[in-house]
């Protein structure tokens, strides 16, 4: 079959790792419609509640039969594999993979974006910041202290799984996103593979600094990450290496790497300040492009980089409302209410058959609200039901549920930027579902616009892929206009506002409902040494910890210790575990409870706000910022003990130095001594303090 149009164009290999699978497209350069593709669903297994976990083995073994795949479908179209000059990667973010760089084998299977083991971590590195700020960080990285962001999956996998806290003792440890486990295999692996990722990853892992675009030393340090064990941070488009893994794409070009949501940004060509995009899958992301600019959110929303392409381009900015639950609230209905048996075909006919859900709204909180919210302790609720309501009505109150958290969104992004959006670009599977597009026209007041493709994640990389090796100008893509389905509102303002009022409501009944769970010294339970005690792995640079004590000194009388026989916690011990609030999941409360505005006050509250007190004037600009307080955090990180642990998984407690120009250092044993009485403590640490005591004295 010749080449389609008979022009023969230079190739473009997008790799597309979603949550639940792995798609290998093939482009035409400057074309926006697929030539070919191949996708193969991903395993994923919830070990517990809230857990979601993937096998990163799995993930290359698909990327790899994916590719072959299309690969033999070029055939029909009179191209070949040598047609192919660049390849571009988009991936799910947040999704954090441990691997040994020395046999190249996963050390815990990928812990998913949406999984919320994390808790506990949080609550510790809360305990550091003042006030238990989850927003303290905002101002550098641009995202609240979540369980969502990577670093608190790195810091859980380093406090939780032997093999990863041992891996970066022994300087063996490498920590990334999926985009860095991907592009690490196909350039080589153990045999020199590159550990690198994009800007775009990078600002979703809470350790990069959004003004200098690198690991900030300061935020590595509050998590406990080395900078070793991280990637090198690159631009979004630029020839990073060439794929040398044995597989059919050996010899290509590596040169385009986008998180998913910000591929789909540059697919849905968005690359105007004001422009806006939403992708409808499991979750539901909707990123707004602020130019080069970055605008803090004061109303929930993340700070993100949209995309960088090229090494010396300026970087693009977005603000970001993530949605946890949106197409995963159709597959709830399906799996566990029983109410439809096929996602695509039944929901849209089953809704479609009344006219109104007959005020039931569902709040889909079935791990907690993502943006704006950010309410953990939020979960699922049907509300507003009647002797006459039906599935039909509960079908369609879940379709409406996806709508109204985008509203949440748009009415937190135009607080913020103060631009209300004339329209809205979306993609994804759930687009094809002409009831919820029309729905979400109707409850946001605006013209939505349906791409014709359901995925342009694969599509945005695509571009940056092939503007890095000159085949896909950024300029001409600005200017294409992409085939679209528009839907218009129907509704009135007034009837969409007071729909949007009683969600609001529905909202506010979710909050509160998951218990926290209380920390070991609440609850006095046994727990496993290794999430009791933090890890030798957070052991800083001698230089970033001026007063710890010198550990090489303690360890060799250490080989001489029997393990400890009480796993349990005692009442001796708890006063040591205090005295370690960073690797303890403590509640401290530090100021009393303040009467806050609920979400029922939103409306009014912020309508009584002006741009001045958001710093979003002109006449105040950079008087108002809020400052982090970096000298609190290096104090509390100063004043903390170590825990580390010997070649046994034994646990050791290193008191901090105070420094002798100000104050004599007192006796580590002796100070042990002082605030516990030794007969009283388990075998472990009273051979410490004898060992510390005795080595002091001589």
């Amino acid at each position: 079959m010749p080449v389609r149009d008979g022009t023969k164009k230079s190739l473009i290999g997008a790799i597309d790792d979603g949550t639940k699978t792995v798609r290998f497209v093939i482009y035409e350069a400057e074309r926006s419609e697929e030539l070919v593709s191949h996708q193969l669903d991903k395993t994923e297994a919830q070990p517990q509640e809230g857990w979601y976990e993937q096998d990163p083995l799995e993930i290359l073994h698909n990327i790899k039969m994916c590719a072959e795949n299309a690969i033999d479908q070029l055939a029909e179209f009179g191209y070949s594999k040598d047609d192919i000059v660049a390849l571009g990667i988009t991936n799910q973010r947040e999704t954090t993979i441990a691997w040994d760089k020395f046999t190249g084998e996963p050390l815990h299977p990928a812990i998913s974006w949406n999984d919320i083991r994390t808790d506990s971590t949080v609550d510790a590195i809360l305990a550091k910041v003042p006030d238990r700020n989850k927003n303290y960080l905002k101002n550098i990285s641009g995202l609240p202290i979540s369980p969502y962001f990577s670093a608190l999956k790195m810091r859980w996998l380093k406090d939780n799984i032997k093999s990863v806290r041992r891996a970066s003792r022994d300087k063996r440890l490498l920590f990334g996103t999926v985009d860095s486990w991907i592009v690490w295999n196909l350039t080589g692996g153990v045999h020199g593979g590159l550990h690198i990722t994009d800007v775009t990853n990078a600002s979703r892992t809470l350790l990069m600094n959004l003004e200098t675009l690198n690991w900030d030393p300061m935020l590595c340090r509050l998590f406990g990450i080395h900078r070793e064990s991280l990637p090198q941070i690159r631009s979004s488009a630029e020839i990073y290496g060439i794929v040398k893994d044995g597989s059919i794409l050996d010899g290509i070009r590596i040169s385009g790497i986008l998180g998913n949501q910000q591929s789909a940004l540059v697919g849905q060509n968005c690359l105007q300040a004001g422009q806006a995009k939403n992708t409808y899958r499991t979750g539901c992301f909707l990123l707004y492009n602020t130019g080069t600019r970055h605008v803090q959110s004061t109303h929930g929303l993340l700070t993100t980089v949209a995309y960088k392409l090229g090494p010396n381009a300026p970087a693009v900015y977005a603000l970001e409302g993530s949605i946890a639950v949106a197409g995963g609230a159709m597959k709830f209905l399906r799996d566990n209410l029983k109410l439809i048996k096929d996602v695509t075909q039944d929901t849209e006919h089953i809704a479609g058959q009344v006219f109104s859900t007959g005020d039931v709204y569902f709040v889909p909180a079935l791990n907690g609200l993502y943006a704006p919210y950010w309410r953990k302790d939020a979960r699922g609720i049907i509300c507003g039901l009647t002797a006459f309501t039906t599935k039909n009505h509960i079908i369609r109150a879940a379709l409406e549920a996806v709508c109204f958290q985008t509203r949440d969104i748009l009415e937190a992004m135009n607080k913020d930027c103060g631009m209300p959006l004339s329209k809205l670009h979306v993609d994804g599977r759930m687009t094809s579902n002409d009831l919820l597009m029309q729905l979400q026209a109707d409850l946001t007041g605006i013209p939505v616009l349906r791409a014709q493709s359901w995925d342009m994640s694969a599509l945005g990389v695509g571009v940056a892929a092939g503007h890095a090796v000159g085949v896909w100008a950024v300029e001409r893509w600005r200017h294409h206009a992409t085939p679209t389905h528009t839907f218009l509102p129907t509704t009135t303002d007034d009837d969409r506002d007071a729909r949007y009022t009683k969600w609001k409501m529905a909202v506010q009944r979710s909050l509160g409902w998951a218990s926290t769970k209380k920390s070991i010294t609440m609850t006095g339970q046994t727990k496993r040494k290794s999430s009791m005690f933090q890890s030798s792995d957070t052991l800083t640079p001698p230089d970033s910890r001026k007063t710890s004590w010198d550990v090489d000194n303690i360890k060799p009388d250490i080989d001489s210790i029997k393990p400890a026989t009480d796993e349990g916690v005692d009442s001796y011990i708890e006063e040591l575990i205090q005295y370690s609030a960073r690797k303890f999941s403590i509640f401290v409360p530090l100021k009393g409870p303040k009467d806050e505005h609920t979400i029922l006050d939103d409306a009014e509250y912020y309508m009584s706000k002006k741009e001045c007190d958001y710093d979003m004037c002109q006449c105040c600009q950079g008087k108002k910022k809020i400052q982090t307080d970096w000298e609190t955090i290096e104090e509390i990180i100063e004043n903390d003990p170590e825990i580390i642990f010997d070649s046994d998984d034994n646990p050791i407690v290193v008191e901090p130095v105070k420094d002798h120009l100000y104050e004599p250092a007192p006796l580590v044993g002796t100070s042990l001594k002082k605030r516990m009485q030794l007969e009283k403590l388990p075998v472990i640490f009273k051979n410490i303090c004898n060992k510390l005591t005795n080595t002091s004295l001589t």
